[in-house]
């Protein structure tokens, strides 16, 4: 009885031991939360000349212009706070590795490297903003936090959230090399993907007049509530504002790489004279949120511009409204979850002619 006790002391031990090495081999420790002063070091994603790292070019928007124009606003905001020093990973337009924006902040003593960015996607069809964040530990926790924060002031701009993500690329380290490259160094690091310049929709949120100021004030209202700032200058105190914190994970969190297990579909009600048909969808992903919804009502072989699903409901109604002339439409629809994978409802056949 006694040796059996030992045996199982002795394996518990064990047990510990290698998940105490394992979460140190997956998570160097970063900083707490920062007394001030903090140092914040601010990367323009991309930059160069001729035709290497421009970032999206779409609607008249380069990327990379973008990301400077918005990191020197951006300095400029938080600078207003007391007790901080912003420095930027590059101030012209010129080509610098991952890895040596890496290194600069880990030679500055900085505590959180902000990366900025504006985002496209290939089939053109994506909008809104997401945050990315190391998949690992503290850095996961950190990046999540503040990822929390920012979406909800960029929610107020009229953006469309996304979300706060992780992704592992195939040596299991995280893929973003910005992220990757802080993490090895010990310096806390997400990537701010503020928005599609190939969708209108953000498009024209970009083109109202001085819209990269408000981003920039945005940015450093999440960065002062995320490190509990002041300003004298201004007035600005979050020196109480309090958020919960995000589960440190003590493993690799991997991204999801599968479409929603769920999307149904079925006619409540249909409207020959205005042509509208009333859909019931039911969709549903255990990994991560469902965020859009399509619709085609010719079998797919065409579908609607991406709808934002409510993402508090497995459940909503929705008018598909028919061209005038349709005989006997087949409805399809399509969920998207944040990680942009999609899943397809079977058809649903609609009896009649639709002529109004």
């Amino acid at each position: 009885m006694n040796m059996g006790k030992r045996t199982v002391s002795v394996l518990l031990i064990l047990i510990s031991t290698l998940a105490m090495i394992f979460t140190s081999l997956i998570a160097t420790p970063v900083k707490t939360q920062a007394a001030t002063p903090i140092t914040i070091v601010i990367d323009p994603g991309h930059g160069g000349v001729g035709e290497k790292n421009l970032g999206a070019q779409y609607n008249g928007f380069s990327e990379k212009d973008l990301t400077m124009q918005l990191a020197i606003a951006l300095k400029a905001e938080l600078e207003k706070y007391d007790n901080v020093t912003v420095l930027l990973t590059r101030t012209s337009d010129t080509i610098l590795s991952l890895d040596s924006r890496a290194e600069y902040a880990k030679n500055v003593g900085a505590d959180f490297v902000f990366s900025i960015h504006f985002n496209a996607s290939e089939g053109h069809e994506f909008y809104g903003s997401e945050v990315w964040t190391s998949t690992f530990g503290n850095y996961y926790q950190r990046g999540m936090d503040f990822g929390r924060i920012v979406s909800a002031e960029w929610n107020k701009l009229g953006l469309y959230q996304k979300g706060v993500k992780t992704r592992i690329g195939n040596k299991g380290q995280d893929y973003y090399g910005i992220i990757r490259g802080c993490v090895n160094r010990g310096v806390p690091c997400v990537i701010l993907e503020h928005a599609y310049l190939d969708h209108d929709y953000d498009v024209a949120i970009l083109r109202t007049g001085g819209f990269i100021n408000k981003l920039a004030v945005s940015d450093a209202t999440a960065i002062a509530k995320y490190y509990n700032l002041k300003s004298t200058a201004t007035g600005a105190d979050y020196s109480g504002y309090t958020y919960e914190h995000a589960a440190k994970p003590y493993g690799r969190l991997y991204q999801d790489e599968t479409g929603p297990e769920t999307c149904n579909i079925k006619v409540l009600a249909q409207d020959q004279a205005s042509g509208n048909i009333l859909i019931e969808m039911t969709t549903h992903d255990s990994q991560s949120p469902v965020i859009y919804f399509s619709y085609s009502y010719d079998g797919g072989k065409t579908f609607s511009i991406l709808q934002m699903w409510d993402r508090t409901k497995d459940t909503q109604s929705f008018n598909i409204k028919v061209p005038s002339g349709t005989a006997n439409p087949v409805i399809v629809c399509r969920a998207y979850n944040n990680y942009e994978k999609m899943s397809e409802s079977a058809s649903v056949q609609v009896s009649g002619s639709f002529n109004y």
